[in-house]
Order: structure tokens, then sequence, then C-alpha cells
């Protein structure tokens, strides 16, 4: 019994020493000598987001919603899946909104994401609340997406809300945040 135990140790060392690195070790005096040293380090994931545009909708012609999209490239030096958030600077509303520089008056917008650079099947968002994206989503080989974008935003303001709202300029700033999912 205690052969069979003393057996265990032994395998348990040996399995468990198989994961340790090298140890560092000086070396010997002598005519020659060698030493090792281990080398080890980690990289943390990281994430870029770049190719972010201006959503400039100029004046409204008085009929019809306000719809434009622009696509960017998200970076991951992971799997390329990632949790994305959206939250906008405007100071009255919980949801996101254009308002006008007084911050008295807001129209709301429809704030829309896809892991694609087409605005197809795009899914609403809802503010300040992570939707994860699958795994392979993000660019994983270039922090630019070597020149070809991987995602896409659609910013809508409807015609009945811009119809509703007084003369004016409105403005806001969309904030997007990539985390790990």
């Amino acid at each position: 019994m205690k052969n069979i135990f003393k057996i265990a140790i032994a395998a348990s060392l040996f399995a468990s020493s198989s994961l340790v690195f090298a140890a560092t070790a000086d070396g010997t005096l002598g005519a020659t000598s060698t030493g090792t040293s281990d080398v080890s380090l980690t990289i943390d994931e990281k994430f870029q987001i770049s190719g972010m545009d201006t959503f400039s909708f100029g004046s409204w012609s008085g009929t019809g919603d306000l719809d434009a999209n622009n696509s960017m490239c998200i970076y991951h030096n992971g799997d390329g899946s990632y949790k994305i958030t959206f939250t906008d600077n405007s100071a009255m509303s919980s949801g996101f909104a254009v308002e006008n520089a007084a911050d008295t008056t807001e129209i709301p917008m429809a704030v829309r994401f896809i892991a694609n650079i087409s605005p197809t099947g795009n899914a609403l968002m809802t503010y300040n609340t992570p939707a994860t994206q699958a795994a392979a989503s993000a660019n994983i080989a270039a922090t630019n997406c070597g020149g070809t974008d991987n995602a896409n935003i659609q910013v809508v303001l409807t015609d009945a809300d811009l119809s509703g709202a007084p003369a004016g300029a409105y403005d806001s700033e969309i904030t997007v945040l990539v985390d790990p999912d």
C-alpha cells in the first residue's frame, strides 16, 4: 500500500512539473559555464475601433426620416468576440437623442448595429446595454482591419419625431465601447 502511495505522489509531481518552466539556473565554475534564464510574458486582450465617421444630416427637408449608416473597423487580438455598448452625451434623456444647444429640447434617435459592413439585419441597440457579438466578428489580424471595415452603425431620426421639434440646431455624440465578452 505504501508503494502505491509513493508511486501516486511521484506521478503527480512529475505531471505537475511538466507544466512549469525549466528553472532559471546559474552556471558552474569551470573552463566554460552555461546559465539559463526563463522568459515569460502576458499579452492582455486589446481592442481598437477605427474608421468612425460623423453622421451629418444637414437640414431636414420637412418630410421623411433621416437615416444614415457608417461602417467602421473593430479589432480584437483575441478570438474576435466582444461586447459592444452604445451611449451618447444627451443630457435630458435616458435613451439616445439629439438635443438643442441649451439642452432643453431633444429628438429621439434610434441606434442600430451589426458586425458586418452592410446595415441589413442590424439590431436596435438599447442605451448603455452591452450586446455580445459572435466569435470572429472582430478583425484579429490587423488593427485597421486591413482597410476593410467589419461593422456598421445606423442612426435613424423618424419623421414623426422631427416634425414635432422646434427649429434649431441639434447634436449629440455617440460613444461606442468595445470590451471582452
